[in-house]
C-alpha cells in the first residue's frame, strides 16, 4: 500500500514538503520549546506545588499561616504568569506566525523575551511571600518591570507578525488580534500591581488582583485558546471550522467581560465598580461556555486524526467540558454581583478560576501539544499505543477539577479543614499530572534525533519500492 493511502484522511499538522505559497513549511526551531521548559518547571517547583501547600499553610498544619494572603498572590503569579503565560507565549509565537504565512520569528528575538518573563514571575512567586522590607519591594519593582517588558514583546511580536501577514477573513486572526493587545494590558497592569504592593508588605490590593486574574485567563489566555482551536480542532472531529460569523458575537463578549472588569478597578462608587465587574464576568463566562463547543469541540471522536494521537484529543474535549462549567459558575457569580452591587458568590468564582486554571489551561496545554507541537509530530507516526504515562494525566486532571471545583463550592456548606485538604489533594493530583506530561515532553524531545533517522529510513525504504 502506498504512504498516501495508508494514511488517506489524515491532518499533516507539520507537513513535510509545502508548494502552496500560502503555506509556511516549519523550520528547525526549537525555541518555543525553551517557553514550555520553563512553563513546567516553574509549574511544577511552583504554581502546582503552591497548590498542595497553602491550602494545608491555611488549616495551620505548618508555620505559613501568617503568608497565607502572600501566599495566595504567589501561586497566581505562577499560575497564570508562569504556567499559562510561558505556555501561550512560546506556542503562540510558533504557530502565529505560521498561521499567517509568515516566516518563524528568529531564535534571538524570541529567546529575550524569555529571558524577561521567566525570571519575572520566580522573583515575584518567591518575593512576596519570603522576603520583606526594602529589599523585597525593590525586588518586586524589578519582578514587575521584567515581566512588563516581556509581555510588551509577546505583544508587538505578534502585532507585526499579524499585520504582516495575509488578510483572509477567518475567526483566529481576530481572537490572534485580541489576544496580542491584551498582552499590552497584561504589561501596564504587570508594572502597577507592583507598584501598589509597594510599602503594603508586597501584597497586592484584592481588587487589583482579582481583575487581574479574569483580564489575563480571558483576554490573553482565552482569545490564543479559542483562536488555536477554531482553526484546527473541528477539523479534528470531522466538522468544518466556524465562520467569523458565527464566533463574532461570543468573541465580542468575551472581550467584552475582561474590558468591563478592567474598567471596575476606575474611582467609582463602590456599587457601581461591583455591577461593572459583575456584568463583565457574567458577559466574559457565557462568552466562554457559549465558544468551547463551536471553537472547539465537547463530544465525539476525532477520527481525522492518525490512531496514535487520539488520546489526546479527549483532554480538548475535557478542556471544553471543564469551560462550560466554569463560565456558567463565572456568569452565575456574575450576575449577584451585578443585582446587589457588592462582591457575591465567593464559592463559584473559586470553582471558575479553577475550572478555567486547571480545566481550559491545564487539560489543553496537555492536549495541544500532543496533537501540533513540532517536538510531537514524529513521536505522532509511532505505531506503538500511547503508554500509561500519556493516558494516566487526563483523568488525574479530570478528577483535580472535580474536587477543586467542589472545593469551592461546598464552600459555605463544608469545614475549613475538609475544603482545604481536599483542595490539597486536588492539587497533589494537578501536580503528579505535571510530572508524567514533563516526563512526555523530555521524552519526545531526546527522541526525535531517532525518530527521524526511523522516519528517514521508511522513506527512502519506501521510494525503492
Amino acid at each position: 500500500m502506498a504512504d498516501g493511502a495508508r494514511f488517506e484522511g489524515d491532518i499533516q499538522l507539520e507537513p513535510p514538503t509545502v508548494k502552496s505559497p500560502e503555506t509556511v513549511p516549519a523550520a528547525e526551531d526549537h525555541a518555543y520549546l525553551a517557553f514550555i521548559v520553563s512553563a513546567l518547571i516553574i509549574a511544577i517547583a511552583g504554581g502546582f506545588l503552591l497548590a498542595i501547600l497553602l491550602p494545608l499553610a491555611e488549616t495551620g498544619l505548618f508555620g505559613w499561616s501568617e503568608r497565607v494572603p502572600q501566599l495566595i498572590q504567589a501561586h497566581g503569579w505562577a499560575q497564570l504568569q508562569g504556567w499559562a503565560g510561558l505556555f501561550v507565549a512560546g506556542m503562540s509565537t510558533r504557530l502565529i506566525p505560521r498561521f499567517a504565512g509568515r516566516p518563524g520569528v528568529r531564535r534571538n528575538v524570541i529567546l529575550p523575551i524569555l529571558a524577561a518573563l521567566a525570571p519575572s514571575v520566580v522573583i515575584r512567586t518567591v518575593v512576596e511571600p519570603f522576603v520583606g522590607g526594602r529589599l523585597g519591594d525593590v525586588l518586586t519593582v524589578v519582578a514587575g518591570i521584567l515581566g512588563g517588558l516581556g509581555m510588551l514583546g509577546v505583544w508587538a511580536l505578534l502585532s507585526v507578525t499579524l499585520a504582516k501577514g495575509r488578510k483572509r477573513r477567518e475567526p483566529w486572526r481576530y481572537f490572534a488580534w485580541a489576544g496580542a493587545s491584551w498582552w499590552a494590558v497584561w504589561a501596564a497592569f504587570t508594572v502597577g500591581a507592583a507598584l501598589k504592593s509597594i510599602g503594603n508588605d508586597r501584597y497586592v490590593p484584592a481588587s487589583l488582583d482579582d481583575a487581574l486574574t479574569w483580564i489575563v485567563i480571558f483576554g490573553c489566555v482565552g482569545n490564543f485558546v479559542f483562536g488555536v482551536q477554531s482553526r484546527s480542532v473541528p477539523v479534528f472531529f470531522g466538522r468544518k471550522t466556524p465562520t467569523v460569523k458565527r464566533v463574532l458575537i461570543p468573541g465580542l463578549m468575551l472581550n467584552a467581560g475582561p474590558l468591563l472588569v478592567a474598567l471596575s478597578l476606575l474611582p467609582l462608587s463602590g456599587a457601581l465598580s461591583f455591577r461593572l465587574e459583575g456584568g463583565g464576568l457574567a458577559i466574559a463566562g457565557l462568552a466562554a461556555a457559549w465558544l468551547a463547543p463551536i471553537a472547539g469541540s465537547v463530544h465525539g471522536t476525532a477520527h481525522r486524526l492518525r490512531p496514535r494521537s487520539r488520546a489526546a484529543s479527549r483532554y480538548v474535549l475535557g478542556a471544553n467540558i471543564a469551560t462550560i462549567a466554569g463560565g456558567l459558575c463565572l456568569a452565575w457569580a456574575g450576575l449577584h454581583t451585578l443585582a446587589s452591587g457588592g462582591y457575591e458568590a465567593y464559592a463559584f468564582r473559586d470553582a471558575a478560576r479553577h475550572a478555567f486554571g486547571i480545566g481550559m489551561i491545564t487539560m489543553l496545554a496537555f492536549g495541544m501539544a500532543q496533537l501540533i507541537a513540532p517536538v510531537f509530530a514524529l513521536s505522532r507516526a509511532e505505531a506503538r499505543p500511547p503508554g500509561l504515562a500519556e493516558r494516566l494525566p487526563f483523568w488525574l486532571l479530570v478528577a483535580a477539577v472535580i474536587l477543586r471545583m467542589l472545593t469551592g463550592l461546598l464552600a459555605d456548606h463544608a469545614a475549613l479543614d475538609v475544603r482545604m485538604r481536599t483542595a490539597a489533594v486536588a492539587g497533589a493530583l494537578a501536580w503528579l499530572a505535571l510530572v508524567l506530561f514533563a516526563t512526555t515532553v523530555m521524552r519526545a524531545i531526546r527522541n526525535e534525533p531517532r525518530m527521524k533517522e526511523l522516519l528517514a529510513g521508511m522513506v527512502h525504504g519506501g521510494g525503492e519500492q
